[in-house]
């Protein structure tokens, strides 16, 4: 599952629509309604950041750099008089904060270049396809898997299964065996 990225120690923005019981967007509530932030599971704290309505129904909020200080997970979550609750999930950095950041390189097993534009999915079962996938990314231009926000694969410590694709690409070794450990 993927989650919005937040930048660490930085300024954040969200957008997103509040609605009341019926699921009608609500508009005009200026910055009557309130936000509270858990970081990486801790307590939900009254927000600190900037609020501001947008149009419509539509509301924007500008976290602190300290509402982004902590890697892992940032929940979420909107309340005002006039509207159901709204929850929100937003990651920082990866979702996971003891993971652990596993370089894969994927080269061309004849000439031994790296192959930049491989799709590569990690599993934790050796089923094809696999069902079970953790992480997905693409080989840079130096073959490194990274996801869409440039990061490494960031796994808990154990066996993991790669599988790689592209057009042209013949891997024999599909999937790639490959134990992570600290």
């Amino acid at each position: 599952m993927w989650f919005p990225e937040w930048k660490l120690n930085q300024q954040n923005r969200i957008c997103f629509v509040q609605v009341d019981a019926n699921y009608q967007e609500v508009a005009g509530l200026g910055v009557a309604w309130d936000l509270f932030i858990s970081k990486n599971g801790g307590a939900f704290i009254p927000s600190a950041g900037a609020k501001s309505e947008i149009s419509d129904g539509w509301y924007s909020y500008l976290s602190t750099a300290a509402e982004a200080d902590t890697i892992g997970p940032v929940a979420i979550r909107v309340t005002s008089l006039l509207t159901i609750v709204q929850n929100l999930e937003y990651v920082v950095q990866q979702r996971n904060a003891g993971c652990i950041e596993y370089t894969y390189i994927v080269n061309n097993s004849v000439s031994l270049n790296p192959l930049e534009d491989v799709e590569v999915w990690v599993s934790i079962d050796l089923v094809a396809p696999p069902t079970n996938i953790v992480w997905y990314g693409r080989t840079d231009v130096f073959g490194v898997a990274r996801d869409e926000n440039g990061n490494l694969p960031c796994l808990d410590a154990g066996t993991y299964y790669f599988w790689k694709e592209q057009m042209g690409f013949i891997d024999d070794q599909n999937p790639d065996t490959e134990v992570v450990s600290p």
